[in-house]
């Protein structure tokens, strides 16, 4: 598992078996900024019902579940785009950032790519 933090003054970067102690530490100071995701190649096991992530599911949107499980994939926007039968990079970024609103259509390819409940990308 990997987590990390960036802010202007600080870079917390942890690889391994991380203690959830200290996951729960780095939320209660870094809240959003707090990044966790799996190793590289190993998907974590629904990430969204970690202890991390079970305090506050309703703060994210669906660009924000987009980009944790794109991120937690090793996917670029790019590599995802293609996956989705040849979206743009740019498109991928303004759903993630909430600037283009993942249709009812899309939002299916995606539970269906990530292997989770469409719901996640609708708002």
């Amino acid at each position: 598992m990997l987590a990390s933090v960036k802010t202007s003054r600080i870079r917390v970067h942890i690889q391994g078996v991380i203690p959830g102690v200290l996951l729960e530490v780095l939320r209660q100071e870094y809240g959003q900024r707090l990044i966790v995701r799996s190793e590289r190649g190993v998907p974590m096991l629904d990430i969204l019902n970690a202890p991390l992530y079970e305090q506050d599911p309703k703060e994210m949107s669906p660009g924000a579940y987009l980009r944790l499980y794109r991120q937690d994939i090793d996917l670029t926007q790019a590599e995802l785009g293609r996956d989705l039968g040849g979206i743009s990079r740019q498109n991928v970024g303004h759903m993630e950032n909430g600037r283009r609103p993942i249709s009812r259509r899309m939002a299916m390819r995606l539970s269906r790519l990530f292997n989770v409940s469409a719901d996640r990308f609708i708002g």
